[in-house]
């Protein structure tokens, strides 16, 4: 019971921080039921992104190290590398701190790598990714992978995956400290 609503906190989190700067902040949001990635200045979609893939692990609230599933939540670009294995890479912050208290209060992490999380957030770095919470979580493309393994399955170890042609539209967008929803 406490898990399920643990769920629907965060699922109304979610929908908060959507409604959030909903100014002109230039944003993104993944919605990973309908499988589209799309951009938006405040609340005006500039341009949408289907097919798109995520984690073969599903989604869920909380992403660990190994389990392929993309995490939930608001986030921002921290790193952009390319040239990449992928194309592109737009690393997000992963994990956030409301993913490292959830996780310790699961019992998941202790409280040093927690701390070291927050520490992270707050000094505006990229968090730990060698954790049990795992890393490396962004937005990237096929690279030489098989398109058609891309338009069939979700695919990649919890990140969100374009096409390579939609990547390369995507760059244009994209910028350090971008927010990121993925609902």
């Amino acid at each position: 019971m406490a898990r399920l609503m643990r769920y629907a906190l965060t699922l109304v989190w979610l929908a908060l921080s959507m409604l959030a700067d909903a100014g002109t902040e230039r944003w993104v949001e993944v919605d990973t039921a309908a499988r589209t990635l799309t951009v938006y200045e405040g609340s005006r979609p500039l341009q949408r992104f289907d097919n798109i893939s995520v984690g073969r692990g599903g989604v869920a609230p909380l992403h660990y190290h190994g389990d392929g599933s993309t995490p939930l939540g608001s986030f921002h670009i921290m790193r952009i590398r390319s040239p990449h294995v992928f194309g592109s890479f737009y690393q997000l912050d992963y994990p956030r701190p409301e993913h490292a208290e959830q996780a310790f209060h699961d019992g998941r992490i202790d409280a040093g790598t927690r701390d070291d999380i927050l520490l992270a957030a707050r000094a505006g770095r990229l968090p730990p990714q060698y954790t049990a919470l795992g890393g490396a979580i962004g937005i990237h493309g096929v690279g030489r992978g098989s398109y058609r393994i891309h338009r069939d399955f979700n695919w990649t170890n919890g990140c969100v995956a374009l096409s390579n042609a939609q990547l390369h539209q995507f760059a244009r967008w994209a910028k350090i400290g971008m927010r990121v929803v993925i609902r």
